[in-house]
Formats: C-alpha cells, structure tokens, sequence
C-alpha cells in the first residue's frame, strides 16, 4: 500500500475514534448549543413561573382576546380625547393688567387732541375743526393695579371689563370737552390671553388667543407648519399642571382630538418615529418604523421579513406588549399560530403600537440541527480525505 495512503487513513481512524464519541456526547446538552432565543415551550414555563412574581399573561389570539383589544384601544383613545379638551376659556377680550392697549379718539368740531392754533398764532388746546381728526394711542400698557392714564381724561380702572365698555367710559369722561366724541379700544398684546407653541414647528412663540376661539390645527398652520412627518410627531400639551400627549396623525381637522386651546397652555411639538422591534429566529434583528398611520400585526410581520423557515417555530410567534390598566401597566404576551390559517385574519384586526416587540420562536429542532452542523463540520474533511484514498 502507498504509504501516504496508509498514513491518511490512520489519520482519519484516529480522528474519527475522537471525534464520535465528543458528538454523541454532545446530543445530552443540546440545551447549551448557542441560541438568539427561547423556544415556545420554554415561554411557557416562563410564563408558568410567573405566576409566583410579577404579573404575565400569555394570550392565544382568538376572536375573543381581538375584540378586547379593539374595545381597550378605543377606549384609550376616548379617554385621551376627553382629557385634552376639559376646560373653559375666559373671554379673551376682558382687560387684565399688564395688557398692552391700542386707543383711537374721534372728534368732529371742537377738538381736544387737535394741535392748531387759534387766533393770535398761540397754539389751542381747543379748537373747532369741521372734519373729523383722530388721535391715536398706541401701546398703552395697564397698570399692576388694573389701570391707565390718558390726556384730559385722568386715570381710568378698567382691569376686568370688555374694550366696549372702556370705549363708553372714555367718551363720557370727554363729554362737554370735546364735540361728539368717539372712541375705539383694542387690546394689542395680552400675556393672559396667550399660550406657547414649541418644538418641530417652523415659527415657535407666544401665540395670542381671540375670540375666534381657534383651535390647535389652526394655530398650527399660523405657526408655519410642522418640521416632519405627521406620523413621527407627537403633541404634548401641558395644562393646569397635567401633560397630555397624542400622535399629530390622530389629531384631525375639527375633530374631538382637535383641541381648543386655553390661556396658559403650553404645546410642544416633538420628533417621536414610531417602531417596533423584532427578536428570535428571523434573517435580521431589527427596529423596525411604522411607515403607515396604521400597521396590522400581518402587516409588521411581513415588514420584519417573517420568521426564518429553518430555525423558526411558525405556531410560536409572540407580541409583547405592556398592556395599560387600571393597576397601571401589565406585560401581556400575545400569541400567533401561523400554522393555523384563521389566525392570519385574526393578526390583520390587531393593530401595532409604539415599541411593541415581536418574537418568532426557535424552533424545538434546532439545537439537534446546529449539532448535525457541527458534526458535519468535523467530519467533513475526514469524508474528503477518505474518498480522496479510495
């Protein structure tokens, strides 16, 4: 015999006397092969454990457990509507002190505020002008005390009363000094009737409330627009100590979620994206983006790339979510049965929320097949060289 052959096979005897009883071996602690995750059975026991400490469910989608988290979706919803619209708007048109005012005085004949001269060439402070003459006061501030003071009128008290009614008092105060007086109170600048717009918007600042009673999407659209994607954005209003937040895509035009905004309010517009994440036996592990106002558990699952035919367990594929209750939040984990062909309508009904996490179990085969793995690994150079004797 060639010695060379001879001293392959040798080789290759002793290798193989090593290498078969390490893999037979092996087949006991399959359980300590590498993994990315448990497999179904052992979520289950997990779950089973639980019981004894914190609160977990484990939820097998059925048309039952759908309708249920379709009634708690809305209800959060409604609950948040409601939340963001209590409150009542004080008319923006009453005085406060520390507003600023616009004033304009009419006359027609003798005139107070008129800077002629009479007979003489002296100047007048009261002459007769046939056309009426205007004069206007721009940026009259009220005091701390609720008050003003203007020209041959004296201090006025007007902290809490309409322009109208001012406008009455200024012209009673002038009468028998000036013919037909007439006059129109505005109010310029008020920071008691204002609210504050900040964050992904191309205008922030202080914004002044009217009378129009203008809702968020108006001043919105004021305010020059959002910086982004509808979707990516979230609104937190904070009021009266309380902070509210909601999705700019649900907030729609002259809707319930279309807020009235009240003194004092402060509206932030912040850069949220929402995603979700994807563990277990798929090609890739990811963060995945909605992408969509809407995205159905079918729909994440497909964007994900689905579970990997080789290591997954299709009737264990899980959705872990914090569920938010009444005892505040619970982890609720929601089970898939793709091997059953009903489920696929069930997972079209259920809608994804921000940061849920989906799971494709491995598969219980696994272990035993990355072990036929390595053993074809080790033994593959054995098998080339024994066929290259032959």
């Amino acid at each position: 015999m060639n010695p060379r052959v001879f001293s392959l096979r040798s080789a290759w005897a002793r290798s193989a006397s090593v290498a078969v009883p390490l893999a037979f071996a092996a087949l006991g602690g399959c359980a300590t092969l590498p993994s990315n995750g448990p497999t179904a059975g052992q979520i289950e026991k997990s779950v089973a454990k639980a019981q004894s400490g914190p609160s977990l469910r484990l939820v097998d989608l059925t048309p039952t457990a759908v309708a249920g988290l379709a009634a708690a979706s809305a209800n959060g919803n409604a609950e948040l509507a409601n939340l963001i619209r209590t409150g009542d708007m004080d008319s923006p048109e009453l005085i406060r002190p520390g507003d600023t005012l616009s004033i304009a005085i009419y006359e027609v004949g003798v005139s107070l505020f008129s800077a002629q001269t009479a007979a003489g060439g002296e100047l007048s402070s009261q002459v007769t002008n046939p056309v009426a003459n205007a004069q206007r006061m721009n940026g009259v501030q009220v005091d701390e005390a609720g008050g003003i003071q203007l020209p041959y009128i004296g201090y006025l008290s007007i902290a809490g009363l309409s322009p109208r009614t001012v406008e009455a008092l200024i012209e009673q105060r002038l009468r028998g000094m000036s013919q037909s007086p007439r006059a129109l109170v505005s109010i310029a600048d008020s920071l008691a009737t204002t609210f504050y717009l900040s964050g992904a918007v191309a205008r922030p600042g202080r914004y002044r409330l009217t009378i129009a009673r203008e809702k968020l999407s108006d001043y919105l659209t004021i305010a020059g627009g959002v910086q982004g994607d509808p979707e990516d954005l979230v609104v937190r209003l904070l009021r009266d100590g309380k902070s509210v937040e909601m999705r700019l895509s649900d907030i729609a035009i002259n809707s319930a979620n279309d807020v009235v905004l009240l003194p004092g309010d402060r509206v932030e517009i912040v850069k949220r994206p929402r995603t979700y994440t994807v563990f277990g036996a798929s090609d890739r592990v990811a963060q995945v983006p909605f992408g969509a106002p809407e995205l159905s558990f079918a729909e994440a699952i497909a964007r994900a790339g689905g579970p990997a035919d080789a290591r997954a367990n299709p009737r264990g594929v899980f959705l872990f979510r914090l569920e938010q209750g009444q005892e505040g939040a619970r982890p609720v984990i929601y089970r898939l049965n793709m091997m059953d062909a009903g489920q696929y309508f069930l997972a079209q009904q259920v809608g994804m929320r921000d940061k849920d996490i989906i799971y494709f179990s491995n598969s219980a085969s696994g272990p035993p097949t990355k072990l036929i793995g390595i053993i074809n690994q080790l033994f593959g150079p054995f098998v080339t060289a024994r066929a290259l004797t032959q």
